[in-house]
Parts: structure tokens; sequence; C-alpha cells
């Protein structure tokens, strides 16, 4: 009989031990950490535009003595409004300049080949302050004005100004300038 006793006794001993886990007890619940605060968002401040103030343009030359080649005139603005589309295309800075520069010039040469082309002087006006020449931007504008005036070239002119004034995103920097200077 003590056999029987001694093989329930284990039977009992390992029952009551396999019932428990068998890394102990359950574990503590974790306490939630608390949500940190974001930092405050620092304020991006754009840099500021430091405009070319000074141009001395030359409006003065006789007109008599111009003899106008407006075909001319009209190619040399179509190259410059490709170049200021390539300009504005690029991604490097100096891919950009190099191309307002080449549209600068050829906007020049279509008013040397005819000066009362009023697309070639406001786009040479928007080429001047796509390079920051506020100054010699503001002095096209005026020219555009003066343009209005000449009857001759008047329509176009007075189209011209309409479109500076209809675009809010053109000569955004000095807009009010901008608009005086055409006599808006």
């Amino acid at each position: 009989m003590g056999r029987h006793v001694a093989i329930a006794m284990a039977i009992a001993l390992l029952s009551t031990t396999a019932c428990q886990p068998l890394y102990g007890s359950k574990p503590d619940k974790l306490a939630k950490p608390s949500p940190k605060k974001r930092p405050p968002e620092e304020k991006v401040v754009a840099p500021e535009v430091k405009y070319v103030e000074d141009c001395t343009p030359n409006f003065r030359d006789d007109p008599k003595n111009v003899r106008q080649e407006k075909a001319i005139s009209n190619r040399l603005v179509a190259d410059g409004d490709a170049a200021m589309d390539a300009g504005r295309k690029a991604k490097e800075p100096p891919a950009q300049a190099s191309a307002f520069k080449e549209a600068i010039d050829k906007y020049s040469n279509a008013l040397r080949k005819d000066p009362y082309n009023a697309s070639a002087t406001i786009q040479l006006a928007i080429a001047y302050d796509a390079v920051y020449r506020k100054g010699c931007a503001l002095a096209m504008l005026k020219r555009l004005d003066a343009l209005t005036k000449n009857p001759k070239v008047s329509p176009d002119a007075t189209r011209q100004v309409d479109t500076i004034s209809d675009n809010a995103s053109l000569f955004k920097g000095y807009r009010k300038d901008a608009i005086a200077a055409v006599g808006r």
C-alpha cells in the first residue's frame, strides 16, 4: 500500500506543478509613455530679393533716322520668347542666367530694328524683371506708356499695357511701381 500512496503523491505533485506557468506568473503591464511635445515649427522666411534700381536707357535717338525692320524685329522677339521659355525651364542657375541674358539681347536687338515694337518692349521689361533689374524694367514700362501716346502704335501698346494690368503675376516685387509706370 505504501507504494500506491507514493505513486498517488507523485501524481498529485506532478499535476500541481504542471499547471504552473513555465516562467512564473503573468508579467506586469507596461505603462504607456506620455506623448512628447512637438518642437515649435520655425517659420520659413523667404530670402529678400534685392533688385537693381539703376538703369541708364537711351530712348533719345532721333526716330526719323531709324528704318523700321518689322519682320526682323518680330523674328527676334520670337527668338527671345524661346530663350525666356528655356530660362524658365532650366534647373541650374547658370543655365537660367545664360538663357535670360540671351533673351535680353534678342529683345534689345528687336527694339533696335523697330523701336516702336510694343511686344518687344513689354517682353524686355519681363526679361529684366526675371534677372531682378527693377530699374530697367520700369524704364521699359515707361517706354511702353510713351508708345500708347503714339497714334501709329497705340492699339498694340495699349493691349500690352492691359496684359500687365490683367496679369497679377507680372512684376510681383514692385507691382504698384510697375502699374504706375504704365500710367494706370
